[in-house]
């Protein structure tokens, strides 16, 4: 699959959160995307394709940040945005979709033009998948609580 045809964004609900919850990502290095389910809030919000089946979610604003030991980790006034990506979809092609919607969507709906993401720094396909987009890298900072390395990333229209 390296095309979808239909995709829209819809909100978050429980129905959609409950399906996130059973998601897996593996037992290695992914498996810090396995998760409850997220919250159902307009700072989530759902992909969904062809027969309402669900592709994946974004979360934006304060959702999208990690817990960092560093105390200037979040400077400056852009808007943090989280990509998440059905499990079985990643590695296809599709970043660029999920990514561009997301973005076309904050950017209708919020006004925003200062994107910046926080991304587990092994995850190489994300960050090329960003930096492919425009976005650049700004630092890496260190998860409070499991001293995993994250880069942050930014993007200025």
């Amino acid at each position: 699959m390296n095309n979808i045809d239909n995709i829209y964004i819809t909100n978050m609900t429980e129905k959609y959160a409950e399906q996130i919850s059973t998601w897996s990502y593996g037992d290695g290095s992914f498996s810090i995307y396995n998760q409850d389910s997220p919250p159902v809030d307009e700072q989530h919000l759902a992909f969904i394709g062809d027969n309402e089946n669900l592709l994946g979610y974004f979360c934006f604003g304060s959702e999208a940040k990690i817990p960092a030991k560093e105390n200037d980790a979040y400077c400056e006034d852009y808007l943090d945005i989280g990509l998440h990506i059905r499990p079985d979809l990643t590695g296809k092609g599709l970043g660029n979709i999920f990514l561009s919607a997301s973005l076309n969507y904050l950017r209708k709906n919020l006004g925003a033009s200062l994107f910046r993401a926080t991304i587990a720094s092994f995850n190489s396909r994300a960050i090329a998948l960003c930096l492919g987009a425009g976005f650049c890298i700004e630092k890496e900072i260190t998860h409070t609580l499991t001293g995993n390395k994250f880069t942050i990333i930014k993007k200025r229209d």
